[in-house]
């Protein structure tokens, strides 16, 4: 086995997203900034930032129409991005604590740690809207989306209560983990 030498991306990444002919979108959480690779080349090809988005986490791609789908933190922002140039075409608002985006060939998810999952669509004259915010449990923000039944998993677990005024992440239960499934009725 081989493995090729590191890429310097210029930040620290945090997702990939490939559009299946060469290139690789990769969030640099630190920067605010998505990395443009070629990965046949091993070049980094381009830094676009993700304002008015903020600290990007979640990264998903619609390899047809081209676009990036990005959860950012700080602000809490689902940024819409054309891959050809970088160019925002969206921010809309989703919940605090997004973790992952996916998309399903119609819609983009965004899945948030506040228990909310964010559905945003596409008109047909391109204007990109939340069309739907599922409310999940608290801490649901890593997801999947299955594609042939239209379905999204969201593994999470059930949380100590905290002290007023504590900081940092909550305590699991033991014994709660469950995967919560959304789906289209």
């Amino acid at each position: 086995m081989c493995i090729d030498a590191p890429i310097d991306l210029g930040g620290k990444p945090e997702f990939l997203a490939s559009d299946g002919a060469g290139k690789v979108y990769i969030n640099l959480e630190d920067k605010d900034q998505v990395a443009v690779v070629d990965i046949k080349a091993r070049k980094v090809l381009a830094h676009w930032p993700v304002a008015p988005g903020g600290s990007p986490v979640g990264l998903s791609i619609d390899t047809a129409k081209r676009r990036l789908f990005i959860g950012c933190r700080k602000p809490q922002k689902l940024i819409v991005m054309s891959t050809d140039d970088g160019k925002v075409l969206a921010d809309l608002p989703i919940g605090a604590g997004v973790d992952a985006t996916k998309f399903d060939g119609h819609q983009a998810f965004a899945s948030c740690r506040d228990g909310k999952l964010n559905l945003a669509g596409e008109s047909a004259s391109g204007k990109f809207e939340i069309v739907q915010t599922v409310t999940t449990p608290i801490g649901a923000k890593t997801m999947d989306v299955d594609l042939e039944r239209h379905k999204v998993y969201l593994p999470t677990t059930e949380f100590e209560e905290q002290k007023p005024g504590a900081t940092g992440r909550p305590v699991a239960k033991p014994g709660t983990f469950m995967i919560v499934v959304v789906g289209r009725h």
